[in-house]
């Protein structure tokens, strides 16, 4: 009875054994399949422009599950043959090539980046750690950005003007500069727009497509929609809570037509300085007030001669890495959803960790001795009911539509309703 057992296991093991390295592939059949699999992803990432919004989204969230998990699984050999094929798409487009470098005996593509922020300083910190070597590592190391820092190719207007005349592909903006590359951008800097992050969050859950859209409309891609926080008031000589202290402060602007308005609107009659000029205007005394995040009050060593802070949540400012239409455009399709599927997966993260660096430098300059401003509700009534007009002005001016603004005031309505129930 225990030899027909044994004899019958024996059998079992060999057909399993059997059925299974007839069912395996070969490393040659592995490879064929997965060059099958990935000229599909291709296929249809690049149908995706032809489809209606509804079922681009949709089919869009199908492909980036799939493709991360086929990412995930390809074997070193795999990954190499997937190199090769975007090489060779990328070698046969006339006007890449100019981007083309060698560094330790690889073809690489470097795309010229500049920001006004400091090498590792602030969310400028987050691209050099995170989205720098996330790009090149999921474009499988093709696609390089070599970024300028700390305004050596000038301010955000000087950088626009570079990436017109193709000195630069790129940059990194703050808000003013996300504004000037697109208008519509100035909807969610608007003073007093937002109230939390949570908001802000929310806004983007809703918006980030259309986001997209407006800066495509002005011939740029948004790469990564960052932040520079909410920004603070800051002055050497008064509290900055009345319609006084505004009328008799000297107020710098750098952050362009709308913070000039804005300042306009609450009493101030505003000196408008470039970035580069702004410390040094402070330190001679030019001015004596401004508004800013705190992480650029504490990179420039500002709260050694500031004496107030005022942390109510005047304006939210968004930031962002931007490159021309003109260079995304170079680029195949499916490096253009990799770096996009990529980058969306981080955004939320970015805008988490710039957020506790300017809380950091926030409790830094208290400790510092800076006095915080409180305002009492009746005071911050007072100042929303001067700014409130200004939303509507600016869709007068053709910054964004009516329209527009109607829609993010209903989704921010929205999102207010649901937190109360």
């Amino acid at each position: 009875m225990k030899r027909k057992i044994m004899w019958f296991l024996c059998i079992a093991l060999f057909v399993t054994f059997f059925a299974g390295s007839t069912s395996a592939l070969t490393p040659q059949e592995a490879r064929v399949a997965e060059r099958i699999e990935r000229t599909d992803f291709f296929k249809r990432i690049e149908c995706l422009d032809k489809l209606p919004e509804k079922e681009r989204e949709a089919e869009k969230a199908e492909l980036v599950k799939k493709m991360t998990n086929f990412r995930r699984s390809l074997p070193p050999e795999g990954i190499e043959a997937e190199r090769l094929d975007i090489l060779k798409k990328m070698e046969n487009v006339k006007e890449v090539q100019k981007f083309k470098q060698t560094i330790k005996g690889k073809t690489v593509y470097v795309v010229k980046m500049a920001t006004l922020a400091p090498d590792g300083v602030g969310w400028a910190s987050l691209i050099r750690d995170i989205v720098n070597p996330g790009i090149f590592r999921e474009t499988d190391g093709l696609l390089m950005l070599d970024w300028y820092y700390g305004a050596t190719m000038g301010d955000d207007q000087d950088i626009l003007s570079k990436m017109r005349n193709g000195q630069l592909q790129g940059g990194g903006f703050s808000g003013q500069g996300m504004a000037m590359a697109c208008p519509e951008i100035a909807l969610l800097e608007l003073p007093f727009m937002f109230e939390s992050y949570d908001e802000v969050e929310y806004v983007y859950s809703k918006l980030r497509p259309r986001i997209n859209q407006w800066f495509e409309k002005h011939g740029y891609h948004l790469v990564v929609l960052a932040e520079q926080d909410f920004d603070q008031i800051y002055s050497t000589k008064r509290e900055m809570r009345t319609f006084d202290d505004f009328k008799n402060s000297r107020v710098l602007t750098w952050y362009g037509p709308l913070e000039e308005r804005t300042l306009k609107a609450a009493g101030a009659s505003p000196l408008p300085i470039r970035v580069p000029e702004v410390a040094a205007s402070i330190r001679t005394g030019v001015c004596d007030a401004f508004i800013s995040p705190s992480i650029w009050a504490v990179g420039t060593q500002m709260y050694t001669v500031m004496k107030y802070i005022n942390p109510i949540n005047i304006r939210y400012s968004p930031a962002g890495g931007v490159i021309t239409m003109k260079t995304w455009n170079l680029l195949p399709k499916e490096f253009q959803f990799i770096i996009d599927n990529y980058v969306m997966s981080i955004e939320k993260d970015i805008r988490k960790k710039a957020r506790a660096s300017n809380e950091k430098c926030l409790k830094a300059m208290y400790k510092y001795g800076m006095k915080e401003v409180k305002m009492t509700q009746a005071e911050i009534d007072a100042l929303k009911k001067r700014l409130m007009p200004v939303w509507d002005e600016f869709a007068e001016k053709g910054y964004y539509s009516k329209a527009e603004l109607a829609e993010l005031k209903s989704i921010l309505t929205e999102y207010r309703s649901k937190k109360k129930k």
